[in-house]
């Protein structure tokens, strides 16, 4: 059975321009929204499917921001006695009980949480990560590459959910800038420590990766014309969408091909070179 509140494969088996049902297993067949109109019976589609405010099964092909089991960055939608509501991307919003914060949040505030389920496997936010994720080595190695989510910061530097699975620390002295909370990026453990926590690097990358990266981004340029919307201005979180690396490593491999002439860099994108011609 398709397990709630998680994105699975389905079949269409209804499609018109006002109406489209997915094959929903032992669910039946289940309405889809947010789909595009040119389905056809029997093309197969991603979709998240979860309880309605009726709680009937429906399904979406809107992406929610997290599903059970990962963490996110989620704005604060409303707060009572109980706890809050974030946002989740999806119609019903995420209950974040007063229990589960490790912090005080009030409306419009962005907090890193982990969604789990619940003892009625109903979805439920948590920003006391250290509850649900463990800080120890598991099956990291040093000098793997890793996908972080910048979630917290005490005095020795920026605590990181890796992989949506454990924590990690990146070391103030380490960095040349803050790091924001929420920011995602791609990282590197750089050492395991004797009490087998996990120490962490966002900076440093080996000439190899250096030059795929450079590789990279050239590439991505003659797909798009010559000309990208991204540049040293531009945010963490607009870096890490298109390219999945750092601001600091998407820097240094820009300012490499501009040393190179190979770019011309200006404030809202960066282009090739030829395109001036």
């Amino acid at each position: 059975m398709p397990q709630l509140y998680q994105t699975h494969l389905f079949r269409i088996i209804e499609s018109d321009p006002n109406n489209a049902m997915i094959d929903g297993a032992d669910y039946g067949p289940l309405p889809l929204y947010d789909a595009p109109d040119d389905l056809q019976i029997g093309d197969e589609i991603e979709a998240f499917i979860y309880p309605n405010v009726n709680d009937d099964i429906v399904a979406t092909m809107k992406k929610s921001y997290a599903q059970i089991g990962e963490c996110a960055n989620l704005e604060v939608i409303s707060v009572n006695d109980s706890g809050a509501f974030l946002n989740w991307g999806l119609p019903k919003d995420l209950f974040l009980p007063q229990s589960e914060q490790a912090y005080y949040v009030d409306e419009g505030d962005f907090c890193v949480v982990y969604v789990y389920a619940d003892k009625k496997g109903r979805p439920i936010a948590s920003s006391m990560l250290y509850h649900h994720l463990n800080e120890f080595q598991g099956d990291l190695r040093k000098g793997d590459a890793v996908d972080l989510l910048i979630a917290d910061k005490n005095e020795l530097g920026f605590k990181a959910v890796i992989n949506n699975k454990q924590l990690g620390l990146i070391y103030h002295v380490e960095l040349s800038q803050p790091l924001e909370l929420g920011t995602k990026m791609k990282g590197w453990v750089k050492k395991i420590r004797e009490d087998g926590k996990i120490d962490l690097n966002v900076n440093a990358l080996d000439s190899s990766t250096r030059d795929k990266l450079e590789e990279h981004i050239l590439n991505l340029l003659k797909q798009e014309g010559g000309r990208i919307k991204l540049s040293d201005k531009s945010s963490p979180e607009e870096i890490y969408d298109l390219l999945e690396v750092s601001k600091k490593n998407f820097k240094r491999a820009i300012g490499s091909l501009y040393k190179q002439r190979l770019i011309k860099i200006s404030p809202d994108f960066i282009e090739t070179v030829e395109s001036d011609a």
